[in-house]
């Protein structure tokens, strides 16, 4: 199959079947290294996040514990049954000062806890409602010291003040509240002439009925409150600030909106609820500073704590999920390993693992970071008392967030619960610096392997491919022993192969020159019996008379006769070999050489003609006259012995760029397809079935031939003529080294 293949295919073929390719095969196995590790760290990933639950869960369980059977915490937070959306305030904890001037851009980081009361706020309304002309927002915050409201009314009709101090007659908001001590508190605060400054009248349990009313029932020391009053395009903007410890469990908002007529009568009131009386309030819940100093004294920045009442309002918050990825650091830069390996990862490698690892982001969205109520089934569960821990993506898919809760008990009732989150950007951290790892190494280790790998092939392949060489020079096509295989020292199977091949290779040179010097003996061995018996004959053909014993006779001379022609041609090629060593090389002039011996060949064979072509100019080659002219008998005489007799035998010389060649063609027989190569060989003879001829054939004549081309550094081509009608013989000199001009 490979020697039907194109040339280039062929060697293409030979080359990818080499051992090299096949070493690059098997090595190829070694990248199963890669993909083992790969999964090896996948799975150790699913361990360390198993074992980052359960860490977060003792984290919550802890933080629990801490909070359990503590009355203290949650003494006056008595939260209702059931929240009533709207009605019960939460004040959400502050990270940035607000400057009260009435302002609302310092509440822009926290617009998201806004609460808009539109139709659902209606607590009275005397004319058609319209939410694009009376609304009110109102955000709600707290800090250690202070609770601020920031409220944005919406009123397309505002009524200012008349006269100082008269709120019946104007626009004016309502706060009233119960303390921690359970005193009641109303506050009516309005917009005062030339002033920011919010105009504050202390309420007792209902309205005044006149301006100049200053009698007021309730606490003996008047609420402590701080107000801000803007107009604005749409209505007002106000701020409130209050003391956090003066505000207690209960608390409503409620915006009066006058009208413009000549009476000023109230349109609608719109708020959270009524300021009436303490019971028509809602609550109104605080984050805990007792449970804020708690949480952050416990938790130190290492995970996001969140610890919510039983309505999932947040009572303290600590930490940012930003930074809180359990306790896998990141390695400092000075910690940085140094070495080859760690170069060429950063240098080499470190762009391919950015694209194909998922580095965890910097930075994520999360809208949970500033909520004042925990959504989540965590905290759900941790509320019916049952820890729970489970992961949720971040709001940009960036980041999985573990949260683990808990909850707190107070005589055998859930009082709230402990909710504590981690991403898993610490263990993703801690996967890809594993992968870089296992990958910079096992790159080194298979590039090391393969290299190893293909110079030891190489090195087995070259041995190999010089004991082929060996090999190949070692006999000619003729089976003669030509060069010997060096042997090697090495105790492996090639060194094993190269002695026993230069051990076959000297039996059979040893061989070889035992058949080339038999000739030679034997015609040493044969001649003194041959001789001894052409005598015996010649003698008994002079004695004897009878002439039917001369008959005898005379046969058995002509067999001493013939049997002294083999031993001469036996000898002929020896003698041939040993007289190359002697002789020397001069130019030679192929067309006085051809016509010299044409006519020789034409006196010598009067019964066969001859015809030759020679080129315009004179051609010469390196070599032997005599050899040459040898060769040309040997062609013309098995020209002659083959010949057919209907066309005269053609002697040519050619030449050009390439090549010199001088040519005998004569018409008969066809050689045989599967005699070609073998033609030249010694002591081989085709001939059809059926010739005879009186002398004997052993196949040498073609053989001597061929030494002589060998000697000349020719090549000598048998083939059949174009037409099928005879045979060519060609002597070709194809190294132009030898061809002089």
């Amino acid at each position: 199959m490979i020697a039907k293949l194109h040339p280039l295919a062929r060697r293409i073929w030979q080359h990818l079947a080499g051992i090299r390719t096949k070493i690059v095969v098997l090595s190829s196995f070694l990248l199963l290294l890669p993909y083992l590790g790969y999964q090896y760290v996948w799975e150790m990933e699913t361990v360390l996040r198993q074992g980052q639950e359960q860490t977060l869960m003792g984290t919550a369980r802890a933080f629990a514990m801490g909070m359990n059977d503590r009355p203290a915490l949650f003494a006056y937070r008595q939260t209702p049954s059931k929240l009533d959306p709207g009605k019960d305030l939460h004040a959400f904890r502050l990270n940035h000062p607000i400057r009260l001037d009435g302002d609302l851009s310092d509440w822009h980081p926290d617009r998201h806890h806004q609460r808009l009361y539109q139709r659902d706020g209606l607590i009275f309304n005397q004319v058609p409602y319209h939410s694009d002309q009376l609304a009110l927002s109102v955000l709600t915050g707290s800090n250690t010291d202070s609770v601020y409201f920031g409220l944005n009314v919406t009123d397309t009709a505002p009524t200012p003040a008349q006269k100082k101090g008269d709120i019946t007659s104007q626009d004016h908001l309502i706060i009233a509240l119960t303390s921690p001590q359970g005193a009641f508190y109303r506050v009516a605060l309005s917009q005062a002439r030339n002033s920011d400054n919010a105009h504050i009248t202390h309420l007792a349990n209902g309205l005044p009925e006149r301006a100049d009313e200053t009698t007021m029932e309730g606490p003996a020391q008047p609420l402590p409150i701080a107000a801000k009053w803007q107009a604005t395009e749409k209505g007002y903007s106000i701020e409130v600030k209050l003391p956090a410890n003066w505000v207690g469990q209960q608390l409503a908002l409620a915006y009066y909106d006058r009208g413009n007529g000549f009476e000023r009568p109230l349109n609608a009131i719109i708020g959270s609820a009524s300021t009436r009386s303490p019971t028509t309030l809602g609550s109104f819940m605080m984050p805990s500073a007792a449970i804020q100093s708690l949480i952050e004294r416990m938790n130190n920045d290492a995970s996001r704590v969140w610890v919510v009442d039983k309505h999932s309002r947040v009572l303290a918050k600590d930490g940012d999920i930003q930074t809180s990825n359990g306790v896998w650091q990141p390695q400092s830069r000075s910690d940085q390993p140094e070495g080859l390996i760690p170069w060429i990862t950063d240098t080499l490698l470190r762009p391919w693992y950015d694209r194909l690892l998922v580095t965890p982001p910097a930075h994520f969205i999360d809208a949970m970071q500033q909520a004042s109520i925990y959504q989540g089934v965590q905290a759900q569960q941790a509320l019916q008392g049952r820890p729970y821990a489970g992961w949720r993506s971040s709001d940009d898919n960036q980041a999985m967030i573990l949260s683990a809760a808990y909850p707190i008990w107070l005589d055998d009732r859930v009082a709230g619960a402990v909710i504590v989150e981690e991403t898993t950007n610490g263990i993703r951290s801690l996967r890809n610096e594993a992968l870089e790892t296992l990958f910079s190494v096992m790159l080194a280790v298979i590039c090391t392997g393969v290299l190893l790998l293909l110079l030891f092939g190489s090195h087995i392949a070259k041995r190999l491919r010089r004991l082929q060489h060996e090999a190949d020079h070692a006999i000619d096509s003729q089976g003669r022993v030509t060069g010997a295989i060096t042997t090697t020292h090495s105790h492996d199977e090639i060194g094993g192969l190269s002695r026993t091949m230069a051990d076959m290779v000297s039996r059979i040179a040893g061989y070889n020159h035992y058949l080339e010097a038999m000739s030679s003996r034997l015609s040493h061995e044969l001649r003194t019996p041959i001789a001894v018996v052409r005598s015996s004959l010649e003698n008994m053909a002079y004695t004897q008379e009878n002439p039917a014993q001369l008959t005898y006779i005379n046969r058995a001379q002509d067999g001493v006769h013939r049997l002294a022609g083999i031993l001469s041609t036996l000898t002929e090629a020896t003698r041939l070999e040993q007289s190359f060593d002697n002789a020397d090389k001069e130019t030679v002039d192929l067309n006085a050489l051809l016509e010299g011996c044409t006519q020789g060949y034409q006196f010598a064979y009067p019964d066969k003609t001859f015809t030759l072509s020679l080129p315009h100019h004179t051609v010469k080659v390196c070599g032997v006259p005599d050899y040459l002219a040898q060769l040309l008998d040997k062609l013309i005489a098995n020209a002659v012995e083959f010949d057919n007799g209907t066309a005269p035998i053609a002697l040519s010389l050619s030449q050009n760029a390439h090549q010199i060649a001088m040519t005998v063609s004569n018409r008969g027989p066809l050689l045989p397809e599967h005699m070609r190569e073998q033609l030249f060989n010694s002591m081989v003879s085709v001939r059809p079935d059926g010739q005879s001829a009186d002398k004997p054939h052993l196949g040498l004549g073609l053989y001597i031939a061929r030494l002589i081309a060998d000697f000349h550094q020719a090549e000598l081509v048998a083939a059949n003529r174009p037409h099928g009608d005879g045979v060519t013989l060609s002597l070709i000199w194809l190294n132009t080294q030898s061809i002089t001009h």
